[in-house]
């Protein structure tokens, strides 16, 4: 960043005044006046002299005068600083104002100075608070997080984006503070400002003097003292937090929060607190605390009383990992007019070359640098997550979790709950904020991603492993369509040689007339299903294990459905266990007026018991005799809905996040519950930090695209699964879609099939090979499963998928102890490759030995591929090339042929090699010709390409 602030009052508090200089003052709320001002180096050889500048800080405590000590000067207390000698004019603001903001950056609430002066009026504003009620609601009204806030009817909501203030120091320093915690020293800098800087701010000074008609006195450059927070580790000499040199690294707001359909938590700023003071600095044997106020703005030489907050941040040593570095920061606000309940901490630790990794299954992208990331749970289907508007970024999936992980091993997790934000829009400053007056949270100084990926799980919990029949078995199919649409897909698979692992019955409750969904009354459809159990004998008998769907939803189903079985919904409504209404206590519709769908209140024990013992147990595992089911959360939990762990409706943003996380510990517990956690399995596929470590999970059910993005295409699978894997949730995979546009009669299209066919090379390469029958996407469409040549490339990758089940599980066996990703991003192996750290041609690996380019573009049939350095062999020809720097080649590359490439240095490559000819999906002759014969290079065709 730079360190250039033109005239910015974030130094010292106390800096000695001399004849000509400036000088201003802020009052502390329960404390002596503090004042600040620039002046030339004193005569005083007992003082500190760096190039002529100086610095010193007084704490003057109140009485009869206050002192701003220089030579001899002295300032009564009842003669308030005046800007008519003192001020100069900032053409940024209408009236004089005696600080400057950073250059490059507009100050978001301007200093006002000046006894008599008071603050000019507001502009008109742009929205009001009632008008955040009616906010685009999802299902319910908007509601704000305070009560306080809400009575206040007067507040403007602004739509200013959080940016850097200013810090203001109030303790006495000198020089500069370090001070040790563990491995880390965190320091509080002292700077000077550099001469060009202060010689402009002296000729401002001077033309203000002018201006006023004031007599022409010639003002004398000022000496401005910047203080900053700088924190290592020592061991590495890494930096994991620091701050520009006069600008506030800790902050909150006033805020009001709001759902919509768009964005589920929406912010909604009343105002910033991005002033800040130090006011007490503690150091500890194992921590680090410093205590002072955060206010949004400075009048009439008083920090602004009504957002006045204090604030406490502690740096403490982490318990279990040297590495780590435990951050807390606590807001309180001094007026109740004004709540402080959003808190933030802005670091300068980056740069626009960084690549940051994480958060989840959210992104979209591979790097989230330059995007606003929200951290909230959001169950859409299509625009999952969110970075920026202006991004037009769709999400991956609803996963999510507030930790990031760059390139060179630097990491940072959150531990509170709440949604949070973070803001990497910027180069040289990054932000992250958390809808909460507390903020808690770890930092992670590793020397890579992949060290920094074990200490993350260390920490956080390791992931929950896989039966190993969903390995070493095949494909695991999503069937829909009842009895007979199951028997007959599966016997066209078996005469083909399919091997399968699993079948997931989605429409198992039966199928909802006009909402293209299945019902949600966990209670087997026997109509739609008959002779259900002796369908589950002759699957099980074939070796594959049959699953079922849940969520925490229930239908309320039309009276004449209700004859001879359980109506569940009745029971949940009976007792009181949906989420209900604040305002009329009744229970919450997510559906709609004609069609109610109730949800059972995970945070009510007693909803909680019932749900285990009478649909896990008695349905699912008891009628149904799953194996094995999908747990979905399937809804947004409303910020404004009342809870039984909330009864007053203020916890709402604490539960969102957690909501589907307590939801898939609630299906895990049913199964230890039940004594089967030896031969149950369930994966989830919305979730929070900890639900790795509850239950496997997966990237959301969606509708199969190739290359484009944001209608959840190939790329934005991809991402989602690398990003995950690189915040902890390192078993990551996706379904692929076979629900297809098409008529009936006419069979899918060669664009479908080639569609359909693309996905399954590249999941078949991931940790867990599974489709899904696409119910509840698509009102007009075809199964894929009916056409013969798809059948053919699932068998074929499912036999690929089957035969890397050795390889694989030493993946899983990394992914469990050390924390590390079954798919993982090339970067995590390459981190100095630049080819990696753009966005360019698609890759990932399967751990460390399997190279994977997969084809996201119709109608191709050769690939222009980029290889790492590493001696590598083509899979389906079995051409070897040693890359010595990385370089580009071209491949064959047509339908169930995409460009893979192995270690030719893994052992497990030779027997995969091995079992893939047997099973005929390598030809051997093909490989037998060309043996001796390298891959080719682009070298002769593009000149400026790199030769290998």
């Amino acid at each position: 960043m730079n360190n250039n602030l033109p005239g910015s009052f974030g130094g010292p508090v106390g800096v000695p005044v001399a004849a000509g200089s400036v000088a201003g003052s802020v009052s502390g709320p329960d404390g002596p006046a503090m004042f600040y001002g620039y002046g030339p180096a004193s005569d005083d050889p007992n003082m500190p002299q760096n190039g002529g500048a100086s610095f010193d800080a007084r704490i003057v405590k109140q009485g009869t005068h206050s002192f701003a000590e220089s030579t001899s000067q002295m300032i009564p207390a009842s003669q308030s600083f005046n800007p008519e000698v003192v001020a100069f004019s900032d053409t940024r603001y209408e009236v004089p104002t005696v600080r400057a903001a950073p250059s490059g950056r507009e100050s978001p609430t301007p200093t006002y100075a000046g006894p008599n002066e008071a603050p000019p009026k507001d502009p008109k504003p742009k929205a009001k608070p009632e008008d955040v009620f009616n906010h685009k609601p999802a299902v319910h009204p908007p509601l704000m997080i305070s009560k306080s806030l809400a009575k206040n009817v007067k507040l403007s909501v602004i739509k200013q984006k959080v940016e850097p203030g200013r810090l203001f120091l109030r303790v006495p320093l000198e020089e500069d503070r370090h001070m040790e915690v563990g491995d880390f020293r965190v320091s509080v800098k002292l700077s000077m400002v550099d001469q060009e800087t202060v010689e402009k701010v002296a000729k401002k000074l001077e033309g203000a003097n002018k201006s006023r008609n004031k007599s022409n006195m010639k003002v004398e450059a000022p000496k401005i003292t910047l203080a900053s927070i700088l924190v290592v580790h020592l061991p590495t000499l890494q930096v994991v937090w620091s701050s520009e040199p006069g600008v506030n690294f800790i902050g909150g707001a006033g805020i009001l929060v709001s759902q919509s359909v768009d964005t589920p938590c929406q912010e909604h700023f009343l105002w910033h607190n991005n002033i800040q003071t130090i006011d007490v600095i503690n150091h500890g044997k194992n921590d680090v605390i410093i205590r002072g106020h955060v206010s949004k703005g400075i009048y009439n030489g008083d920090l602004h009383k009504k957002s006045l907050a204090r604030y406490v941040l502690i740096l403490r040593k982490h318990p279990e990992n040297s590495q780590c570095l435990n951050i807390q920061l606590q807001l309180e606000s001094e007026d109740a007019r004004g709540e402080v309940n959003q808190s933030h901490f802005i670091s300068s630790n980056t740069s626009a070359t960084d690549v940051f990794m994480g958060f989840g299954h959210r992104l979209s992208k591979p790097n989230a640098k330059g995007m606003e990331v929200r951290v909230s749970n959001s169950s859409k289907q299509v625009k999952h997550g969110y970075a920026s508007k202006e991004m037009l970024e769709g999400g991956a999936g609803n996963l999510v979790v507030p930790h990031f992980v760059t390139a060179n091993g630097a990491s940072f997790f959150l531990t509170t709950p709440e949604p949070s934000v973070f803001d990497l829009r910027n180069d040289d400053w990054y932000s992250v904020r958390v809808q909460s007056s507390i903020l808690k949270g770890t930092w992670i100084a590793a020397s890579s991603a992949l060290e920094a990926m074990t200490i993350h799980a260390s920490l956080r919990g390791r992931v929950k492993k896989m039966p190993m029949w969903t390995q070493r078995n095949g494909a695991m199919l999503g069937l829909s369509g009842g009895t007979y649409t199951v028997r007959r897909i599966h016997k066209a698979l078996e005469e083909r040689g399919c091997p399968i692992s699993g079948v997931v019955i989605s429409d198992w409750t039966g199928l909802k007339p006009k909402a293209n969904r299945m019902y949600y009354n966990w209670v087997l459809e026997r109509e739609m299903y008959p002779n259900w159990q002796r369908l589950l004998d002759d699957l099980e008998s074939a070796g594959i294990n049959v699953g079922l769907y849940v969520n925490p939803c229930i239908d309320e189903i039309p009276a004449h459905l209700r004859s001879g079985r359980r109506y569940i919904f009745g029971e949940a409504e009976n007792n009181d266990f949906f989420i209900k209404d604040p305002t009329t206590r009744e229970s919450y519709n997510f559906g709609t007026e004609s069609a109610f769908v109730g949800a059972v209140d995970m945070t009510n024990q007693d909803a909680v018991n019932w749900f285990k013992e009478k649909i896990i147990k008695s349905e699912i595992l008891g009628r149904a005799g799953a194996s094995f089911w999908i747990a979905d959360t399937n809804f947004d939990a409303p910020i404004g809905a009342k809870y039984q762990c909330d009864p007053d409706g203020q916890r709402g943003l604490t539960v969102v996040n957690q909501f589907p996380q307590e939801f898939a510990k609630v299906n895990q517990d049913a199964i230890r519950d039940a004594g089967r956690e030896g031969d149950c399995f369930l994966f989830a596929t919305s979730g929070f930090s900890e639900t790795a470590q509850i239950v496997a999970t997966s990237l959301s059910d969606r509708v199969s695209n190739l290359h484009e993005r944001k209608d959840g295409g190939m790329m934005t699978a991809l991402n989602g699964i690398i990003n995950g894997g690189a915040s902890g949730f390192a078993l990551g995979h996706c379904a692929v879609s076979m629900a297809v546009p098409g008529k009936k009669g006419k069979g899918i299209s060669s664009r479908s099939r080639e569609m359909v066919c693309r996905w399954l090379e590249m999941m078949a390469f991931t940790t867990l090979f599974r489709t899904h029958d696409g119910e509840g996407f698509v009102t007009s469409s075809m199964s894929a499963y009916e056409d013969s040549a798809v059948l053919d490339q699932l068998t074929r990758w499912s036999k690929v998928y089957k035969a890397l089940a050795s390889y694989r599980q030493n993946l899983l066996s990394e992914a469990s102890f050390q924390g590390w990703p079954v798919v993982r991003h090339p970067l995590l192996h390459y981190p100095e490759n630049k080819h990696f750290l753009g966005e360019g041609e698609p890759s990932f690996m399967l751990g460390a030995s399997l190279y994977v380019a997969p084809v996201m573009q119709p109608g191709v049939t050769t690939a222009r591929v980029y290889l790492p350095p590493g001696s590598w062999g083509h899979m389906w020809t079995g051409l070897t090339r040693t890359v010595k720097t990385g370089g580009y080649f071209e491949v064959p590359a047509p339908i169930g042929e995409p460009p893979v490439f192995y270690s030719i240095q893994c052992p497990h490559m030779n027997k995969l090699v091995w079992v893939l000819q047997e099973e005929g999906v390598i030809v051997a002759k093909n490989r037998e010709k060309k043996k001796s014969t390298k891959i080719p290079s682009l070298r002769k065709k593009d000149k400026k390409l790199m030769e290998f």
